[in-house]
């Protein structure tokens, strides 16, 4: 995919409308199919680091993968979003609706020396 390049086609764009449009409505369905909320976020690898049971490809060849998990009781969400190689940068968006208007974007990116988050 050509992100960087000028000359996004619109089979691009509506790629990454759709991928994004499924992340958020999985972040709304699970929820709904966890176990119980006080069991769910055991620590993997210390106790700063929450259990995070719902995954989700980003993209058919399997390079971006969203981990999330949800604390009822805190009233925070924990994601991790796992890019296997990146070359220029990934951009993930999320609203309430599925629509780019109003939604919050985080932006990662490396120049070659450095990695920059937004």
């Amino acid at each position: 995919m050509r992100l960087l390049n000028k000359d996004l086609r619109l089979q691009d764009v509506t790629l990454i409308y759709v991928i994004l449009l499924t992340a958020l409505v999985v972040l709304l369905v699970a929820p709904y199919h966890a176990s119980s909320p006080s069991s769910s976020f055991q620590a993997t690898d210390g106790p700063s680091r929450p259990f995070l049971p719902y995954r989700m490809p980003l993209d058919p060849a399997g390079q971006m993968e969203l981990s999330w998990n949800i604390s009822y009781t805190k009233q925070e969400v924990y994601m991790e979003l796992r890019v296997k190689e990146l070359r220029h940068g990934v951009l993930l968006g999320m609203s309430d609706r599925g629509e780019p208007t109003n939604a919050d974007l985080m932006l990662l990116w490396n120049d070659g020396h450095k990695s920059y988050f937004g």
